[in-house]
């Protein structure tokens, strides 16, 4: 018969695994040999830019925006394995930090929200659950043809939420299962007309089922079987469950809180009033940190984004300074290159040798701020305090600051590696430019003595009218 059937449309008999859209078709377990292709398709992207003529915020965009969401396909289908999330986390931090050497940040650090001090690139591994909590929001609330495929042949006359983990199951459903836990930390049943969840097993009773917190003694007490429904227990809007049993009456005191409708039953995700978005879910699964003051500073929405990349690196301490380099055995000194005779540090950088003063002083005059210049902890606390808003002179501290940073370093560089020096009202001139360029496209001045004297400071273009 069946090949019979072969021959008649004159197809050929295949074995699984096989790939179906980009994606193997397997029963089993993901195996790293299935996992390949996404590692090898991500590397060979990478390797296909040459990292060493990018910025760091270049690099830092192209992680974010593609080689990330290349493997966002995958996620949203399979929970990847262990080794495959390292495997591709190592190729993007590799190329991050420009494919040499350790990171300047641990990659954990890097993975937070930019407002907790981080470059909001997303844990591989929790954005893998974030997007396959979204199958499990389709199957309590959507219609599609896959979600009746799970009903009929999946969940059949069971419930969802207490079919069991184990068995005849495809590898890739019985991950989605052990993902309920997770998933109903976040979800809100809320009761309408009860004709939408299951009496014994949804989680509509304060975030429970009945089943979980009684177990099977009050079914067989109301008289009521596995399927029972919720409106089973309503009678003319009012709750009605059967008083023979102490937990029944006390289920009874339970849902005398909770208000009937002639709505239909909704489910929300969070929060009352919210759907599912894979957003939401990462939010809300993932592990927050405090919130950092300075992250306005930085990531501003006039920000210029090299500028503002090498001033995180900054307050992070992470910049490459010589003092590092010889704790590392990579120098033979420590001694600062612009010849103070100084240990060269991130804190002596910005801005306490002569050099680096010197030109923190013209642009603080060109702020219209008198006043001494600070340590570096001191000095980025009192730009975080003195520049929160969207007013011109927020925006101009802002973006001076960042550019100093920027300038200061590129400087520091051209001295290590090329033997080549700027003076320091050379580089005031090169921040000028930057800070006037960023600032003409986007011009809010006022007509006002305060905004008038920046943008004659910086060569802002006024405005008229």
């Amino acid at each position: 018969m069946k090949r019979d059937i072969l021959s008649r449309v004159h197809f050929k008999e295949g074995t699984l695994p096989l790939t179906y859209l980009g994606l193997p078709l397997i029963t089993k377990r993901l195996t790293k040999v299935d996992c390949t292709p996404l590692v090898e398709r991500i590397t060979a992207r990478v390797n296909s830019w040459m990292s060493k003529t990018l910025s760091f915020a270049g690099r830092l965009q192209l992680v974010k925006a593609t080689l990330f969401n290349m493997q966002a396909y995958w996620c949203s289908t399979f929970l990847l394995l262990r080794h495959t999330v390292k495997h591709c986390e190592r190729t993007l931090r590799k190329f991050l930090w420009g494919g040499h050497g350790r990171g300047k940040v641990q990659w954990a650090e890097v993975c937070k929200s930019l407002a907790e001090g981080g470059l909001g690139i997303k844990d591989m591994k929790t954005w893998n659950k974030a997007l396959l909590l979204k199958q499990i929001w389709a199957v309590l609330t959507e219609d599609t043809i896959w979600v009746k495929w799970c009903q009929a042949y999946l969940i059949n006359t069971s419930n969802f939420w207490v079919i069991p983990a184990r068995g005849l199951l495809s590898w890739s459903w019985r991950q989605i299962l052990l993902l309920r836990p997770l998933a109903r930390q976040h979800l809100i049943y809320k009761c309408g007309n009860g004709e939408r969840f299951s009496l014994w097993f949804d989680p509509w009773l304060q975030g429970d089922s009945v089943h979980a917190l009684y177990g099977h003694r009050v079914m067989y007490d109301t008289g009521l079987g596995t399927l029972a429904w919720v409106k089973e227990m309503l009678r003319e809007g009012e709750w009605c469950w059967p008083q023979v049993s102490c937990d029944l009456i006390e289920i009874q005191q339970r849902v005398d809180v909770i208000p009937v409708s002639t709505n239909p039953d909704h489910i929300y995700w969070a929060k009352e009033g919210d759907t599912f978005s894979t957003n939401r879910a990462w939010q809300a699964i993932r592990d927050s940190s405090n919130v950092v003051e300075w992250h306005a500073l930085v990531w501003h929405s006039k920000r210029i984004p090299k500028h503002a990349c090498s001033l995180w690196l900054a307050i992070r301490g992470a910049h490459r300074t010589r003092d590092k380099l010889f704790n590392w055995g990579v120098t033979m000194t420590a001694q600062y290159v612009f010849h103070c005779g100084e240990i060269e540090s991130t804190e002596h950088l910005f801005f306490q040798c002569p050099y680096s003063t010197s030109v923190w002083w013209e642009v603080l005059q060109m702020c219209n701020i008198t006043r001494s210049i600070l340590p570096w902890t001191s000095e980025v606390q009192w730009m975080t305090d003195h520049s929160k808003g969207n007013k011109l002179h927020h925006s101009v501290r802002k973006l001076a600051l960042a550019a100093t940073v920027y300038h200061v370093w590129i400087e520091r560089n051209r001295r290590c590696f090329k033997n080549r020096f700027l003076p320091s009202l050379e580089l005031v001139k090169r921040i000028r430019e930057d800070v006037s360029g960023k600032l003409s496209i986007d011009n809010h001045a006022q007509r006002n003595d305060r905004h008038h004297s920046l943008c004659v400071n910086w060569g802002i273009p006024l405005v008229e009218g």
